[in-house]
């Protein structure tokens, strides 16, 4: 077989329980590159939230790649995680994309904010993601995703292709699907170089989803370099931002001011089982 042709299979297999007044590892398994250290207490307000840092070893993923993730909330557990830097995405060869599974299950009452860093988009690069998330219905849910481009020579080459799927079931039924399928063309590019989002799953009334996201939308309005707004998801579970920046900073800044505005009124509203 042509080595070209050949598909890398890396693996992270992480597994979380409730055990008294810690969320614990009950499983973690992982493979090169991803590097797994142990869990932190960072977070006074949810004292049984975990952070999670996972690390890689090459700090890159490259055409022929093809990475599988999982990960697992059992009921009460709470977890963040997150990832040790921004993940550079290389180019790929013609015939050849970058591919990225991974699968989310979270437990009744269990609290997640799956947080990890942006990717960067080489010159050629080609990229396809799928996220799939199966959460309880009075279970909680951050999810973030963003991506900036960049060309190490300068010559203004893009990335070559980049699509991404998000789906959300409820009892095993879909509540919400996202897809983006974008080619990597200057002209849709001219503004901004760094787009991301975040998603808050959540059970809270429809009203007060509505109130949040009028009030994040007018936050994020006042940020120089910076496009963005919240809506309500379908089926009102939850709330859903858009971010567009001139800049990754920019980018940063605006998920970092949505992720603290959710984030404190849910807290304020209620804590997560045992918080």
């Amino acid at each position: 077989m042509n080595a070209q042709n050949l598909q890398t299979l890396r693996q992270l297999d992480l597994s979380f329980v409730r055990r008294g007044e810690s969320t614990v590892f009950d499983r973690r398994l992982f493979s090169w590159p991803f590097v797994l250290s142990r869990t932190f207490q960072h977070d006074l307000q949810v004292p049984h939230l975990r952070t999670v840092i996972v690390q890689t070893s090459s700090g890159a993923v490259h055409g022929e790649d093809h990475l599988r993730q999982r990960l697992h909330l059992g009921s009460g557990a709470a977890v963040h995680l997150t990832t040790q830097g921004a993940a550079s995405v290389h180019r790929a060869h013609p015939g050849q994309t970058t591919h990225d599974a991974i699968s989310i299950a979270i437990g009744a009452g269990a609290w997640l904010e799956y947080m990890p860093q942006p990717r960067i988009l080489f010159a050629d690069a080609a990229m396809r993601q799928v996220l799939d998330i199966e959460i309880a219905p009075d279970a909680t849910a951050f999810v973030a995703d963003a991506f900036t481009l960049h060309d190490i020579e300068g010559s203004g080459r893009l990335f070559r292709h980049y699509e991404s799927t998000l789906t959300v079931h409820r009892g095993g039924e879909p509540v919400l699907i996202e897809r983006s399928d974008i080619a990597g063309d200057p002209r849709l590019f001219a503004r901004h170089r760094a787009f991301g989002s975040l998603l808050l799953v959540t059970p809270q009334p429809a009203p007060t989803l509505d109130t949040w996201a009028l009030d994040l939308s007018a936050a994020l309005g006042s940020h120089d370099g910076l496009y963005a707004a919240a809506s309500v998801l379908p089926s009102a579970i939850g709330i859903g931002v858009r971010l567009a920046a001139t800049e990754l900073r920019h980018l940063r800044t605006g998920t970092a001011l949505a992720y603290a505005a959710l984030r404190n009124r849910l807290l304020a509203t209620t804590l997560p089982a045992g918080g």
